[in-house]
């Protein structure tokens, strides 16, 4: 065996030596510290923050956490008290009631054998609350809402228009749910948040539903009227055509507004169900009546004009359509969508023109109009709603088109579609009861109150005049009366 230079035995030697000083439990390392590591969220008035005990082994800490002040002083500290503690290692603490906007200063501390530690100070700085949304906009009094927002604090109350609510809970910072107190006065509530001194408002307002329904008048007339045409002719109110006790008819009924008595007039022509009709203009539609299994339509292309209880036949429509959608604009007649007699949708727009009694067309639009959806024209817009829902602007002059605010009832056929005062009132399809509001300024659409009817009913037509709408409503089965109904859309 080959023996160990003696420059190898003093050099073993001497790690013997200092393996046997390093193991002494004497020299073990008792200092124990603390360490203040990073401030991991801040909000309007709440912090959180951790920190670590430093130390070899296990400790005897007596109190550990965390010192929150406006100063790096630490004068006058909130104290986070953890308590006591016999592992190092990191430990999280968690402050409130801070005021918004302020800065402060932080540091982790321990208390081992009566003498406190502190660790190194960091900054940080609350921010400020911010509303982000409430729903539902409308309702009735004792409506749940909802306000959504960041940074709110516990102090957080409502202010509802000048009446100063609690709210329910302030959840996680974020939700302040509270329910609607009654309608009084006023309406249009403005909604605002007062939190730690400052005032947060939304820039729309909750409103309340409201509406005052009146029943004017039943009608004399014993028809029950389908896919017809209704327009305004001066003080008369005219509907017909279409299906009537369920067949064609070419009956035309024109209604004064003011007493009600009815005339009636009698087409030149054949009969159609689903003509279009604008402003006294009518066209198309199918001569026979229209059930789901009919693949071929025979469709005329007949076009009349109705005014003072004469017909007027104009340039026949240079296409076949059935259901298509008309308006009427300052002498000319726009004609969107509609079936073609094999039932495929049209997008192509034909304009009439008035003053020369000739039609000419504009692009396709980015989608197929029927006539018996909502459609209307405020000053030279013209809308439309799908059978999605969705709302359609078109600007004729530059035949353009934009999308807008969808429409929020449930689509259905032949309702009322009536301008007042800049506003749209459209609803009350089918044998719904519901009628919305549409907003153009704000491109926003609200309820209004419904009304009770005791059997099925669906709309036949209505006008607006006056600050008021007027909706004449038939019963669905049974006896045919029709009632005439009126709305003040800003009753309550």
């Amino acid at each position: 065996m080959r023996k160990l230079p003696a420059l190898s035995w003093a050099f073993l030697g001497t790690l013997l030596v200092v393996s046997q000083l390093s193991c002494e439990p004497d020299e073990l390392s008792t200092d124990v510290n603390v360490y203040t590591e990073e401030i991991v969220f801040t909000s309007g008035e709440s912090a959180i923050m951790t920190g670590r005990v430093l130390a070899q082994g296990e400790v005897q800490v007596t109190d550990h956490g965390f010192h929150i002040d406006t100063t790096d002083a630490f004068l006058n500290p909130t104290v986070i008290s953890l308590g006591e503690r016999s592992i190092p290692g990191r430990f999280v603490g968690e402050v409130h009631q801070l005021n918004i906007r302020n800065n402060y200063y932080c540091r982790a501390f321990l208390v081992e054998n009566g003498e406190t530690k502190t660790g190194n100070v960091l900054s940080f700085e609350t921010v400020s609350p911010q509303l982000l949304d409430f729903y539902p906009k409308e309702g009735i009094s004792g409506t749940p809402i909802t306000i959504e927002g960041v940074n709110l604090t516990a102090d957080a109350k409502i202010l509802w228009n000048n009446l100063m609510i609690p709210p329910q809970a302030v959840i996680a910072e974020a939700i302040l749910p509270f329910n609607a107190p009654p309608l009084s006065d006023d309406p249009t509530i403005t909604i605002r948040v007062v939190a730690q001194g400052d005032t947060l408002s939304f820039a729309d307002p909750f409103e309340f539903i409201i509406g005052e329904w009146t029943q004017l008048a039943e009608l004399d007339d014993n028809e029950r009227n389908q896919r017809h045409v209704y327009f305004e002719d001066g003080d008369n109110f005219v509907y017909g055509l279409g299906i009537a006790m369920g067949h064609m008819t070419s009956a035309l009924h024109s209604i004064n507004k003011n007493n009600y008595q009815r005339i009636t007039y009698f087409l030149p022509s054949a009969p159609t169900e689903g003509a279009f009709f604008s402003n006294g203009y009518f066209g198309g539609g199918s001569f026979q009546k229209v059930t789901s299994p009919v693949l071929q339509l025979s469709v005329s292309r007949e076009f009349w004009h109705f005014s003072n209880g004469t017909f007027t036949k104009l340039a026949d429509v240079p296409v076949e359509l059935y259901k298509a959608a008309a308006i009427e604009n300052d002498g000319k007649v726009y004609v969107y969508g509609g079936e073609r007699p094999d039932r495929t949708r049209n997008q192509l727009i034909w304009v009439y023109d008035e003053a020369t009694d000739s039609w000419d067309f504009l692009n396709p639009a980015p989608f197929s109009q029927l006539g018996s959806l909502p459609h209307f024209r405020i000053g030279n817009y013209h809308y439309f709603i799908t059978e999605g829902g969705q709302t359609w602007r078109h600007e004729p002059a530059t035949d353009t088109w934009q999308r807008l605010a969808d429409y929020p009832g449930q689509v259905d056929e032949y309702g009322v579609s009536l301008v007042l005062d800049g506003n749209v009132y459209v609803g009350m399809q089918g044998a719904s009861r519901k009628l919305y509001v549409y907003r153009p300024a704000s491109d926003t659409w609200r309820s209004k109150a419904g009304f009770l009817e005791m059997n099925p009913f669906y709309t036949i037509g209505g006008w607006a005049a006056d600050g008021h709408v007027y909706v004449i409503r038939m019963q669905r089965v049974g006896d045919t009366n029709r009632i005439l109904w009126q709305l003040d859309p800003e009753a309550f």
